[in-house]
């Protein structure tokens, strides 16, 4: 059984995260040697301030949280302010209400702007779809704009099951990693996905009580 740890990337956004949780998943990451965690935005520079000089995580943030609703322009500033906080991966969510709106491009530009800027400060640029919303054929289509715009990572909100998120992977190149929700995943089950290529496994309901043995 091969070495999970450095695949799993811890998540917290939930609404009533207290700061001892917080630090509480920073050491989890830390004594662990966890791939990633993400935080809401109001966070990055205290967390960053205490990451720790052998940290070798990413840290991150989602921008747009949970929906994508806000404008470009905000989206923009947010990335900008993450950015000079210490984020070093951003996940931007997909505006879905855009995304329906079929006459135009929206999303498609909003992709490149944030792309562009994210990679210009050689953080790693992460496209997130709450694909509850989505049927097969909108949902590979939002993935392959995505990658269109340079995507380094895609990831999907969803609740988790083992065969689709397979059959996700499929569609997206060697090239883009893809990050898998896996709340209530068993560790075989973290395997297949690990064996099929996935590169982030994600906690998105990380409690202090979790450990992690694998």
């Amino acid at each position: 059984m091969q070495n999970l740890s450095n695949f799993i990337e811890l998540q917290l956004s939930n609404p009533k995260l207290s700061i001892e949780e917080m630090y509480s998943a920073l050491s989890t990451v830390q004594q662990n040697k966890l791939a990633g965690l993400i935080v809401p935005p109001f966070w990055v520079k205290k967390m960053r301030r205490d990451w720790g000089t052998e940290n070798t995580a990413t840290l991150g943030t989602v921008i747009g949280f949970p929906n994508g609703y806000q404008r470009t322009e905000v989206k923009q500033l947010e990335t900008e302010l993450a950015l000079k906080d210490g984020a070093t991966d951003i996940e931007v969510m997909l505006n879905t209400s855009a995304w329906f709106s079929t006459q135009n491009n929206w999303v498609k530009i909003e992709f490149a702007k944030l792309g562009k800027l994210i990679h210009q400060q050689e953080a790693f640029f992460t496209v997130a779809i709450d694909a509850n919303y989505f049927d097969t054929p909108n949902l590979q289509q939002a993935i392959k704009e995505a990658i269109d715009a340079g995507v380094d990572y895609i990831k999907i909100y969803k609740p988790f099951d083992i065969n689709e998120s397979l059959r996700i992977k499929e569609w997206i190149p060697a090239s883009v990693g893809l990050k898998v929700c896996a709340d209530g995943a068993n560790q075989q089950e973290l395997q297949k996905l690990i064996n099929a290529g996935v590169e982030r496994i994600c906690i998105n309901n990380f409690t202090s009580s979790q450990t992690f043995s694998f």
